[in-house]
């Protein structure tokens, strides 16, 4: 008798629960020890302080590119553009690389995105010095870079669980959200202080040297491929199997759609240069601290990150962390003002956003086999990354038909609203527990 596909994926998924500790070997751990441990796993190492130094880069070329199109137009809808530019292609492109990841070697993809990724942002740096940018030239790195980025992201995410055991899931999903932050804070800071000292080409530079950072840690690795009878056949079926695994497991999606509420409704993210630069008059150091403001707010947490990730009411907590980031928001919106309760409201939503994205991680990454990670990884980039740049869209839109304030204020109760509704929808997000 044959199996029905949702039954099989159900106990695929159970057995990753109960079998004994994968990835890096198979090792167990039998003590618990720092978070910082599971950097002794040599590839998982090399693969998180490449994409520290990369990731931070990145963020410097953010803070340059939303400036540099402030600048030229002076118009939060050109602002918002730039987050419609990023989302068209995460949305149109991410389940392609899901299934790349779930097809291909998996390091010789991240090898390929990141040296496209570095000519793209030498071609921003050469078009500035040479006087010939435009804005319409930055849409389209923007949008290329964005569809090469689509390829990384899932693949990334499928890579980490196969470079360390699995009882050490936690502190490598929570050391990477940490790392994650830190990038937020040191490129976002450093790149306002860089956009004013070092010009805007130079800018453009240094994210480029950061990229072959990662590159060398990439040619360092050794990551192991899902076995070739696991291994998904490129095409539409795969795609089809991804989403019957999803269907399967309503919960996955609820805790993704979360997110994408937050995101989409509750960040100012694309309003933070008019903030700058016409609330709180700080200029391109001031909208740097906005910029890395959540992060540092994540950060503040990162010493609670393994008992975040241990929580036993890992759906709730999601949840609530996403109620807390709403409220922050509307504040910010409401009081415009000093400068300093603005970075402390914004922090106070990174830390909320800390919670959600560890817990978020561990739901996903623990509940799903290492031959579906590829794919579902990718829907995760779809609301992870497409959630705040839609939302940077929308923002920019309602910002500029009506004003910055009140699409913050409405973009956060928006985000309360859609989170009980989710709740309600989903009765069985509140109860979820992953072993």
């Amino acid at each position: 008798m044959k199996t029905e596909p949702r039954d099989e994926m159900r106990r695929a998924t159970r057995a990753s629960f109960l079998s004994a500790p994968g990835g890096a070997g198979g090792e167990e751990v039998t003590r618990r020890s720092s978070a910082w441990a599971v950097l002794r796993h040599r590839d998982y190492a090399l693969l998180f302080w490449g994409q520290l130094v990369s990731a931070a880069g990145t963020q410097v070329a953010v803070v340059v590119i939303a400036w540099q199109v402030f600048l030229l137009t002076h118009s939060a809808v050109a602002l918002g553009i730039i987050g419609l530019m990023q989302a068209i292609p995460r949305l149109v492109f991410s389940l392609v690389g899901g299934v790349f990841a779930d097809v291909l070697d998996r390091r010789k993809i991240l090898l390929a995105v990141n040296i496209l990724l570095a000519g793209i942002s030498a071609a921003l740096a050469l078009t500035t010095s040479s006087g010939a940018i435009t804005v319409y030239i930055i849409y389209a790195a923007v949008l290329a870079s964005a569809t090469v980025s689509s390829f990384e992201f899932p693949t990334r995410q499928a890579i980490i669980p196969t470079l360390v055991p699995r009882a050490q899931m936690p502190d490598a999903m929570s050391l990477s959200m940490v790392a994650m932050q830190l990038t937020f804070i040191v490129g976002a800071t450093a790149g306002g202080v860089v956009l004013a000292v070092a010009g805007i080409a130079n800018s453009y530079w240094i994210d480029v040297a950061t990229y072959l950072v990662v590159i060398g840690s990439l040619l360092l690795m050794a990551v192991p491929r899902v076995p070739a009878e696991k291994r998904a056949r490129a095409g539409f079926g795969a795609l089809a199997e991804g989403v019957a695994f999803l269907r399967a497991h309503p919960v996955i999606l609820a805790v993704l759609s979360l997110d994408f509420c937050a995101t989409f409704f509750g960040s100012p993210r694309a309003l933070l240069p008019v903030y700058a630069n016409d609330i709180y008059r700080v200029g391109p150091q001031g909208l740097g601290i906005l910029q890395a403001a959540t992060s540092f707010g994540a950060i503040a947490l990162a010493p609670l990150t393994g008992r975040i990730g241990r929580l036993q009411r890992q759906g709730m907590g999601v949840a609530l962390a996403i109620l807390g980031w709403g409220v922050c928001i509307v504040i910010f919106g409401l009081l415009p003002g000093p400068f300093w309760l603005g970075v402390v409201l914004l922090a106070g939503a990174g830390a909320a956003d800390m919670v959600s994205m560890v817990l978020r991680g561990i739901v996903v990454q623990m509940t799903t086999p290492d031959e579906f990670r590829g794919r579902i990884s990718a829907v995760n980039a779809m609301f992870v990354i497409g959630g705040p740049t839609l939302g940077q869209f929308e923002s920019g839109v309602v910002a500029g038909i009506f004003s910055p304030e009140l699409s913050v204020i409405s973009g956060g109760l928006a985000c309360i609203a859609a989170t009980l509704a989710v709740a309600a929808l989903v009765p069985g997000l509140l109860k979820v527990r992953v072993r």
